[in-house]
């Protein structure tokens, strides 16, 4: 079976690759920066802080915009949200216009 190019995913499939990313990032910031720290010994005297707060608030802000990018090719409505609120979880259909966004491709 061929390997699928980026083009032939699905916006849903998109949308899921999205907060697959962005639970293993935010939680690499929020536990592994500082467990590998305490492992080599740079854990103590409060630098850390230093490191993982900029690094999570850089986080926040690039996951958000992302999140709010990946829209519905027909409309144009974020797949995050739901009336005026942003959720965790992409639809499979958009709330606008209705279009089933498990078959639908990215715009080119």
């Amino acid at each position: 079976m061929p390997i699928s190019n980026r083009t032939d995913r699905t916006i849903y499939e998109i949308g899921r690759m999205h907060i697959a990313m962005g639970l293993g990032s935010g939680l690499f910031i929020v536990w592994g920066i500082p467990l590998l720290a305490s492992a080599m010994g740079l854990a103590d005297g409060g630098a850390l802080d230093w490191i993982v707060l900029p690094l999570l608030l850089i986080w926040v802000i690039a996951f958000g915009v992302r999140s709010l990018l990946i829209a519905c090719p027909r409309c144009g409505k974020s797949i995050f949200m739901r009336g005026m609120w942003s959720v965790f979880w992409p639809a499979k259909t958009c709330s606008r216009c209705g279009l089933d966004l498990t078959t639908a491709a990215l715009r080119k």
